[in-house]
């Protein structure tokens, strides 16, 4: 449902190509892949964006990039909670910028990794939301 309000708020015929750069840290138990960068790289790319990264022959019109933590919460039971912020900028080529903005974001699961993932994932959908309508002007 997300997505298809997004696309709605940023349906055009061109649609700048973005690359996406978002570094992250959780302090605990060690998590690996980047779960806010694939989140809003899936974003991107179901919004019609065209993803690029430093491989693509095809240079970005905007970059973005921030920095993401997560953090163990608590346990209650057999659920664990974690907590995570996630910031970032959208800045053309030129220099401009576009947007800045964060989101944090709360998720429980039965396992601390995947509850640090999905509240990053959670944060990452929420700033596309008001992101992404900034990106496609």
């Amino acid at each position: 449902d997300r997505i298809a309000r997004i696309k709605k708020t940023v349906k055009q015929d061109k649609l700048p190509a973005v690359s996406v750069k978002i570094g992250e840290r959780h302090f605990g138990q060690p998590v690996i892949d980047p779960a806010a960068e694939t989140e809003l790289g899936l974003i991107l790319k179901e919004c019609g964006f065209a993803l690029v990264d430093d491989k693509s022959p095809q240079k970005a019109d905007i970059e973005i990039s921030g920095d993401a933590f997560s953090a163990y919460g608590i346990r209650k039971s057999n659920l664990i909670s974690c907590k995570a912020r996630v910031e970032i900028k959208a800045q053309k080529r030129t220099g401009e910028i576009l947007a800045v903005d964060r989101q944090t974001s709360v998720a429980v699961d039965i396992t601390e990794q995947t509850a640090a993932k999905t509240a990053l994932q959670n944060a990452a959908t929420e700033l596309a939301e008001r992101v992404l309508p900034r990106l496609a002007k």
